[in-house]
């Protein structure tokens, strides 16, 4: 069975309305043949921002500031703790850079008050299997000097399923 020209024409411009209609509907619609409907993909808002991976040798830990784009679609503070849990890129492994941060570690909550200071809860595995005050120092240093990228906050409260005391002090 052969299509006509005019056929092919008319599925494409039928498509192309199916597909403007669901977006102006407010649908979310995976685009499969995105250059056949003659949409253009629109992607999230993303802001700027820093993270700190660290270089490490057997005598000390040197941070290294490194930059990420992160979601604008969440408070800031938020959207750098969760960019800094993925760890680093392939590249940035190539460079020797590494996070201290262990794999388990789960971000909760993140809050930055009036006076500039930000409280960031992570589920237990921040301080599951770690050890050694030189790598509790640069989890640590991590996360505080990432949080202290963001304009406004001037120091740093973690926090461990709600509890400060004693979280990574080495």
């Amino acid at each position: 069975m052969s299509t006509s020209p005019g056929h092919r024409v008319r599925h494409h411009s039928y498509r192309r309305f199916m597909v403007r209609k669901l977006l102006a509907a407010g649908c979310v619609v995976m685009l499969v043949a995105v250059a056949a409907t003659g949409c253009r993909v629109v992607s999230l808002p993303q802001v700027d921002a820093k993270v700190f991976l660290v270089r490490t040798s057997s005598q000390e830990i040197e941070l290294v500031a490194v930059p990420r784009s992160v979601s604008a679609e969440m408070p800031l503070a938020e959207a750098v703790l969760r960019e800094l849990l993925k760890g680093p890129t392939a590249a940035e492994r190539r460079q020797g850079l590494t996070s201290l941060i262990p794999e388990k570690a789960a971000f909760r909550s993140v809050s930055v008050g009036e006076s500039g200071v930000a409280w960031a809860d992570f589920g237990e595995g921040l301080e599951e299997g770690i050890g050694g005050s030189m790598r509790v120092l640069g989890i640590r240093q991590q996360i505080e000097a990432t949080l202290m990228t963001i304009p406004g906050i001037k120091s740093v409260i973690l926090s461990v399923e709600g509890e400060t005391e004693g979280v990574l002090q080495p």
